[in-house]
């Protein structure tokens, strides 16, 4: 491929798709704008959500999600019921999630870059707020950590990380949750 190549031909990665509850298609909406995209929902199947707002392009830069299928959703509502026992399951289950609670770094994730830190910090406050005081999402997102260069836990000194945690929405199975991480990366030093 020659530098004067199409843009858009390039590799890259061009969408997420996630699912959400039986009847949360307006609170997955909600959830993805709090994270900064702007939700496109034209009805069907599934609505999108462009991850850069400036770029209107549908088939790169989105994230779709569609409701949860039926057999997933009976197997997350299963997973669920087995997190609030003291079994063999219920205890791995809950182990596992203290841990991706404490070092969300380590949990299956998605990342958004912002181009500028004052907004990154803007959309963690407004998630934050949310995950308090929203009573649809009070509990269901939240900001798991913050991880600044230098601070303790933080893999990079080039950037601020920050996860959002949900059940809201996810790549996966929604009984274990979702992290995204957002991350504004420090300026080149010359």
């Amino acid at each position: 491929m020659s530098e004067g190549t199409n843009e858009a031909a390039r590799r890259r990665l061009n969408h997420i798709e996630l699912v959400y509850r039986p009847g949360e298609r307006e609170l997955a909406g909600r959830v993805l704008s709090l994270l900064g995209c702007t939700v496109v929902d034209r009805g069907g199947t599934f609505f999108s959500a462009m991850v850069e707002p400036s770029v209107k392009d549908f088939v790169n830069n989105a994230i779709y999600a569609s409701e949860v299928t039926p057999e997933q959703w009976a197997l997350d509502q299963a997973l669920i019921d087995a997190l609030g026992r003291d079994d063999d399951l219920g205890g791995a289950a809950s182990t596992y999630v203290e841990r991706v609670r404490r070092e969300p770094q380590r949990s299956f994730h998605f990342g958004i870059r912002f181009p500028e830190l004052a907004q990154l910090e803007s959309t963690i406050d407004a998630i934050a707020a949310a995950g308090a005081d929203d009573p649809d999402l009070a509990g269901r997102i939240g900001v798991s950590g913050v991880f600044r260069p230098g601070d303790a836990g933080a893999y990079t000194d080039t950037m601020v990380q920050a996860f959002v945690r949900t059940d809201v929405v996810a790549a996966g199975l929604l009984a274990l949750g979702q992290h995204v991480e957002l991350q504004w990366h420090l300026p080149a030093s010359a």
